[in-house]
């Protein structure tokens, strides 16, 4: 009996302890709110979507990044290379996608940008058309391709039906 109360005190004083010397404290258990980092503005909107789809070109002369990405955003079409950009501020962050502009961890990014560089500008400009490309989700629009290849198929075969009975 006597050696159970004692293992019972000597738990109720660990915990104790784990509680004094713990990092969260009942004043920091609030939830704080974090700042919402890179503001959205239109100016700032139209140049990441500019920098984005290359009407305005990278100050070292880059390739834009729709050379390689897609995003599903009004008025951008991209590439098949890389993977699709849409949920890429959901899911990294301001923090992650800054960090991947400036140094990216991807061989063909790391390649391409190497020696070229973006800057502290373009970055920021990215990464709130990012932001607002995240806020907007849109649907991607249809592809015109794989329609007009089923429908030129169809106009060969009707070709060559018409062809097939006029030769007999």
């Amino acid at each position: 009996m006597r050696r159970s109360v004692e293992v019972a005190g000597l738990v109720f004083v660990l915990l104790v302890l784990a509680f004094a010397v713990s990092p969260v404290k009942a004043e920091t258990a609030k939830e704080e709110t974090k700042p919402e980092g890179i503001v959205v503005t239109e100016d700032l909107l139209r140049r990441g979507k500019a920098l984005f789809i290359g009407e305005e070109h990278l100050s070292k002369r880059g390739a834009p990044c729709v050379a390689c990405h897609a995003l599903r955003y009004r008025g951008v079409r991209g590439g098949n290379w890389g993977p699709d950009l849409t949920e890429m501020y959901t899911n990294m962050g301001e923090e992650g996608i800054s960090a991947v502009l400036k140094n990216p961890p991807f061989a063909g990014m790391k390649k391409m940008y190497e020696e070229k560089p973006l800057t502290e500008d373009e970055i920021k400009a990215l990464t709130a058309f990012a932001k607002d490309a995240a806020m907007r989700k849109e649907t991607a629009a249809p592809h015109f391709f794989p329609w007009a290849g089923i429908a030129f198929f169809g106009v060969i075969l009707g070709v060559f039906g018409i062809y097939k009975r006029r030769v007999r």
